[in-house]
């Protein structure tokens, strides 16, 4: 039962492509090109473990650098504009090494400014190429049976050792967003996969990836010491959604000036519709953000009997 209750998770995963954050804040242009909100060079890494009790396991990393390649001065003919160049990696894997995708993106947004109020619309593209892994090296099947069940003998892996393959994503996205010394806000739009490839070499229509939808959206309160927020995003994909809604409050420890970019202090929870409740702190010092997130689980999985634990740790380093 229990190789069979882990082959059927690795299946699902193996056809569910799209990674899940909890620290959307942090990785927001992974959905969404668009959503650079500023000018300020920087390198977001991120971490997630998830579990599911001893039976299996599932790590995702990532790193994204985010460089504004161009802003122009104040009065010129385009007033405030200003282009990001995104490149990036992740990778995620299972225990025993029996999935692994590794993938690698580049992407370009340009932010036009609207107003003289800071608001912003941007457009955004990615190509992404994603080389996925499915073997079972380190798992023995039994080669023979007698009147007792399977005989010590096993061989590893007859099938699929090391068995892999590649594909590529066209994506694309919208925002609009406002920073201000009073409030923040943005709303977004995605499509991923728009050229829907097919994720194993027999291209049949069963594996296709679908495109995927995606919203974004988010307001932040400012006070002279306090700052209050909620944000949200939602993605479909074919038969499969997911819904997450937050809120969190900063306290504010020292403002901003010539030699610091502040510090501050604050939590926060999320909710993943049907899958999770997310507590979690973040923290500012100078040009380092953390976060740290920690999901409890309320999916179908915790009736079942099968208890599931994720944690998640983002950093994102100003380079400027």
């Amino acid at each position: 039962m229990t190789m069979i209750f882990g082959l059927m998770l690795f299946s699902t995963r193996s056809t569910a492509q799209e990674l899940h954050y909890a620290d959307i804040a942090s990785m927001n242009i992974w959905y969404n090109q668009s959503l650079k909100l500023d000018t300020k060079s920087d390198i977001r890494l991120n971490y997630r473990d998830v579990k599911y009790q001893s039976l299996v396991a599932f790590r995702t990393g990532g790193a994204m650098l985010n460089l504004p390649v161009f802003k122009s001065q104040q009065g010129s003919a385009s007033q405030n504009s200003y282009f990001n160049l995104t490149a990036a990696g992740t990778f995620d894997q299972s225990n025993a090494g029996i999935f692994k995708n590794n993938t690698y993106l580049l992407g370009l947004s340009y932010a036009q400014q609207l107003s003289a109020s800071q608001t912003f619309l941007a457009a955004g593209f990615q190509v992404s190429n994603t080389r996925s892994i499915f073997g079972s090296s380190n798992v023995t099947y039994p080669d023979q049976f007698d009147q007792y069940g399977p005989l010590p003998i096993g061989t590893q892996d007859p099938l699929r050792a090391g068995r892999s393959y590649s594909w590529s994503s066209l994506n694309a996205g919208i925002s609009m967003f406002q920073n201000t010394e009073e409030k923040e806000w943005y709303v977004g739009a995605s499509i991923r996969h728009i050229n829907k490839p097919y994720t194993d070499e027999l291209k049949t229509q069963a594996n296709r990836l679908s495109a995927a939808f995606g919203i974004q959206g988010g307001l932040t309160m400012k006070s002279e010491f306090d700052q209050f927020g909620v944000y949200g995003l939602a993605n479909w994909q074919a038969n499969a959604y997911e819904y997450l809604i937050g809120a969190k409050f900063s306290k504010i420890l020292s403002k901003p000036d010539a030699s610091s970019e502040g510090n501050t202090i604050g939590a926060g929870i999320a909710l993943r519709v049907h899958d999770a409740i997310i507590p979690n702190v973040q923290m500012k010092f100078n040009k380092t953000s953390i976060g740290i997130h920690y999901d409890l689980n309320i999916s179908g999985l915790k009736a079942s009997g099968y208890a599931r634990q994720a944690f998640e740790l983002a950093i994102t380093q100003q380079l400027n």
